[in-house]
């Protein structure tokens, strides 16, 4: 396939980096990066560092999402021309919740050869340590920005996967964590801060205990959440059964609040959700 279109051009390698300890590169990667005539970085202050510790002096070029488009006609050409490049990110695995997509897609339509180079990944390395069992999970990356799509992919956790794993920065961790708790109280979290750095801590037990640890806690440094759905799963409630219950008890007098709490304790359930639930399905009649 591409390799045999290959003749003439330059290789592309996808160079997984350390996540935190420098020490965690393969010999491999630091063969790679001193091979190759160009490395594509997101931050030079950031790879540098990595390229110092071992005495590498090949030339960085900023490559992030701002210009991800813009420097990947560039990117072909220098392939094209029979240049071997290779691209990194800040930290770990490239194209994991970090830029390069549009470029790979770019070098594949052009029959240019791409080589991964495996190595360090927070995903992978947290998971590692988790002492959940799991036989699957799902990757979301990190979760949207906008309150109302972060909310209702949230909201969709329980029915769609076992396990859901996502990275959080840690400016936005004691508010996600309150979200996620709002929709499922009773769920067991795993939490991974700093992996292989100095002050690396990880945590697992209910999501409740993990918001009031985090309460009074000045945080720093990215953080894998690993969200355990199993349960959640195995015992899943039929919606319009639920919500057929809760109109009875309405019409009998309660209000929604009240009737909302009601089987919020019956179910093991979020109160919250089941509010918000009754209100799209009646919504949806009238």
């Amino acid at each position: 396939m591409a390799s045999n279109k290959n003749i003439g051009n330059g290789i592309l390698y996808i160079v997984a980096t350390p996540i935190g300890n420098l020490e965690d590169v393969t010999l491999r990667a630091l063969r790679i990066l001193k091979e190759v005539n160009f490395i594509l970085c997101e931050d030079k202050r950031i790879t540098v560092r990595l390229l110092n510790k071992y005495e590498i002096r090949t030339k960085l070029i900023p490559f992030h999402r701002y210009n991800e488009k813009e420097e990947a006609k560039n990117i072909i050409s220098y392939l094209k021309s029979g240049k071997n490049i290779a691209l990194v990110s800040d930290a770990g695995s490239p194209l994991i919740s970090d830029p390069g997509c549009e470029l790979i897609s770019e070098v594949y339509k052009n029959h240019i050869k791409i080589i991964p180079i495996p190595g360090p990944s927070a995903l992978i390395s947290a998971l590692s340590v988790c002492p959940i069992k799991f036989n699957e999970f799902t990757f979301f990356g990190f979760l949207p920005d906008k309150s109302l799509k972060r909310n209702n992919l949230i909201s969709s956790f329980g029915k769609n996967c076992s396990m859901a794993v996502l990275y959080v920065a840690p400016h936005d961790i004691k508010k996600y964590i309150k979200e996620i708790y709002n929709q499922y109280p009773q769920i067991n979290v795993f939490y991974a801060r700093e992996l292989t750095k100095i002050y690396e801590e990880s945590w697992c037990g209910k999501i409740k205990d993990l918001t009031d640890l985090l309460e009074n806690k000045e945080l720093k440094g990215e953080i894998v959440l690993v969200l355990d759905f199993q349960k959640e799963k195995s015992r899943q409630i039929n919606k319009e059964e639920i919500t057929s219950l809760m109109k009875k008890k309405i019409k009998e007098g309660k209000s929604l609040k009240e009737t909302s709490k009601l089987f919020a304790k019956e179910y093991d359930l979020s109160s919250k959700m089941l509010y918000d639930m009754y209100i799209k399905k009646e919504s949806r009649v009238n």
